[in-house]
């Protein structure tokens, strides 16, 4: 029996543990699994604070792939909750429900504003803009320049904390995809009747772990590790990625003190690319150096409190476009389900802040985000300071890869250098510096499962020939069902 191919995964996050368990399936390979952070589950996990649940800002579980679905469904069974998704946009101290609802704008914005903004639109719709480069000219051409500037410029740069006219327009085609004003005033009035043809961006209807989204990354992780030829190793951070002649040897890693080394047949990861590169040993060439240090990364810090109120609000997300608050969205971990707190009385609140790690604002100290942060649900009507219980801060520095207006010159040289690589696959939001969401990221790794597949399958047709030349030099022979 031919013995297991070794597969090393940098990052437990969906895309490392969906290769993981699809590898295993395959019962041809050994399986380890890399994490820096002291948990598995990347951005999708969930963490348990004195009794209540918390994901990294609430995940919802919506795809368009049946595949997906399936695989979803069949880990996660009756524990796998349908849900209808209420999400509102909080602008000068009104609420808008998102789909957007006719008389619900009407009463926000007044008839007045409402007027501008169609005409705004008409305009835009006669005399598009030629060159569409930016996030801010896809977005005009679509909703018009007033639209634009009430519902997606305040909270675009609160996320990206760059000038909208500076971010691509590839971030926009990839969220917002073919969606415009004239389907938001459509979905407005008919979206009852058309629930099922609404675009993704708007879609009702998402599933959810009982106990939060960390639930389906845990439920995989313990299938991987009962599996004699799965392992996950956690707080070992990479810190040497060795190769030569383009091929990876083996990846080095810290835990504390300790360094560990592991060699493989397959590499597969999903940490942030400007990290890999920095990672390799030899060192990789000056532009792909250069062009790695000028990919960027959104750091996100969630402040997550307990609050003794029950009813806070219906919304699942709460999206915050006020320009006089740094928050950017509220998530509601109660009406997720209410498994997610301690007390039917207290309810789980996530706000999430965005920012770059060299900011000043990443740079306060959790007491001082706490603080604001509760200065900030007072200030939208939400909760009062004396109703927080507790809270306690999340981090994470390479959240979001950014899409400033340079970005796919720089990624396409670090790719074009990692594609020589053969045994090497990215996959992942960060693996392939690609703002994407959780189901994009498993069909990467699906992507990468079948291109070790097929690398092993080349082989083994390689060897099976040369077998078969040995045979017939001695005398013998074998048939390819043998060999297999």
């Amino acid at each position: 029996m031919e013995s297991k191919k070794k597969v090393v995964i940098i990052g437990s996050g969906p895309a490392g543990l969906t290769a993981g368990i699809e590898l295993l399936k395959k019962e041809r390979y050994q399986i380890t699994i890399l994490e820096q952070e002291g948990m598995i589950g990347g951005l999708a996990k969930t963490i348990n604070f004195k009794g209540c649940k918390f994901d990294i800002g609430p995940h919802h579980y919506v795809t368009e792939s049946k595949k997906i679905k399936t695989w979803w469904k069949a880990l996660m069974g009756k524990d796998f909750l349908p849900l209808k998704r209420f999400t509102r946009i909080y602008y000068k101290k009104h609420f808008f429900k998102y789909p957007l609802e006719v008389f619900n704008v009407l009463r926000g914005l007044n008839i007045f504003e409402c007027i501008k903004s169609v005409l705004s639109y008409i305009k835009i719709r006669f005399f598009p803009l030629k060159k569409v480069k930016s996030f801010e000219d896809w977005v005009t051409n679509r909703f018009g320049k007033r639209l634009y500037s009430i519902f997606f410029k305040t909270y675009t740069e609160k996320v990206w904390g760059i000038d909208c006219k500076d971010i691509s327009a590839d971030w926009a085609s990839e969220r917002i995809q073919s969606f415009s004003l004239g389907k938001a005033i459509f979905y407005a009035l008919f979206g009852k009747a058309f629930k099922n043809k609404r675009p993704r961006t708007i879609k009702d209807d998402f599933h959810y772990p009982i106990l939060g989204s960390g639930m389906l990354w845990n439920k995989v992780a313990n299938q991987i590790t009962k599996n004699d030829f799965g392992q996950i190793f956690v707080d070992e951070k990479v810190i040497e990625i060795e190769h030569e002649d383009f091929e990876i040897r083996s990846v080095l890693t810290k835990q504390a003190e300790k360094l560990k080394k592991y060699d493989a047949n397959h590499f597969a990861s999903s940490m942030p690319l400007q990290e890999l590169i920095l990672s390799l040993k030899p060192i990789a060439p000056e532009d792909v150096l250069i062009a790695a240090n000028n990919l960027k990364y959104r750091g996100l810090i969630t402040a997550n409190f307990i609050v003794n109120k029950k009813e806070i609000c219906p919304d699942h997300w709460l999206y915050v476009h006020e320009k006089d608050l740094f928050m950017g969205r509220v998530g509601n971990m109660n009406n997720f389900t209410m498994n997610m707190v301690d007390d039917k009385n207290h309810t789980a609140l996530s706000l999430e802040y965005f920012t770059f790690v060299d900011d000043n604002f990443w740079k306060k100290t959790d007491e001082e985000i706490l603080d604001l942060a509760k200065i900030e649900l007072e200030k939208m009507g939400l909760a009062r300071q004396e109703q927080i219980l507790d809270g306690f801060i999340l981090r994470c520095s390479t959240a979001y890869p950014v899409y400033n207006k340079n970005y796919k010159k720089h990624l396409n040289i670090v790719l074009k250098y990692l594609n020589q690589f053969e045994n090497l696959q990215l996959m992942g939001r960060n693996g392939l510096h690609k703002y994407n969401n959780m189901d994009a990221a498993m069909l990467s790794a699906f992507k990468v499962v079948s291109k070790i597949e097929k690398q092993e399958m080349l082989r083994r047709k390689d060897d099976f020939t040369i077998e078969k030349e040995q045979q017939i030099i001695s005398g013998e022979t074998v048939t390819q069902k043998e060999l297999f």
